[in-house]
């Protein structure tokens, strides 16, 4: 088993924990439990399951990204982990920390992870913030392991690791 590091934003780690998906509640309305169950039969990661409840009219562009870029997953590179099932880590813990403070949470715990090896991918892809062909361009960069094109402006590449499988919560950092 592989280690590596993850950023605990939402303070739902625990040592010793074990990573599991899960189920939106969605008995009130059978018609999404429907489509959920086609899209994710065995449920989401809490990544998943935030941007599933997030607004796309609310004017933040990462749920759309999110889905977007699960469709061009399905439909090209259906080898590669979906972001909804995985748990986003770093693969060293330099990294981890680095995003940490880019992401302004200073205060967020870092904790190792056990799990099989990872998808990793061009995290500074994850935009939609351009025209259509480019984001088309930037989801396919990212499904492919790719930098993606140097563009000005661009960050640099920030390689996030997709991690699926049997996880655990090793220790604090």
């Amino acid at each position: 088993m592989a280690r590596y590091f993850h950023v605990d934003r939402r303070a739902r780690f625990v040592a010793g924990q074990a990573v599991e998906l899960s189920r939106p509640d969605l008995a009130a309305v059978p018609d999404l439990a429907q489509h959920f169950n086609g899209l994710f039969p065995a449920g989401v990661s809490a990544h998943g399951m935030q941007y599933l409840n997030l607004d796309v009219k609310a004017g933040n562009g990462e749920p759309a990204t999110e889905l977007i870029w699960e469709y061009v997953r399905r439909a090209h590179f259906p080898d590669r982990p979906s972001r909804f099932t995985a748990t986003c880590a770093w693969r060293d813990l330099d990294e981890a920390r680095a995003w940490r403070s880019r992401a302004g949470m200073p205060n967020a715990k870092i904790w190792t992870l056990g799990a099989a090896e990872g998808f990793i991918a061009n995290m500074s892809l994850l935009h939609v913030g351009t025209s259509t062909l480019r984001a088309s361009q930037f989801a396919h960069a990212y499904w492919a392991g790719e930098q993606g094109p140097e563009l000005d402006g661009m960050p640099p590449p920030c390689w996030e690791v997709l991690l699926c499988g049997p996880i655990t919560v090793g220790d604090e950092v």
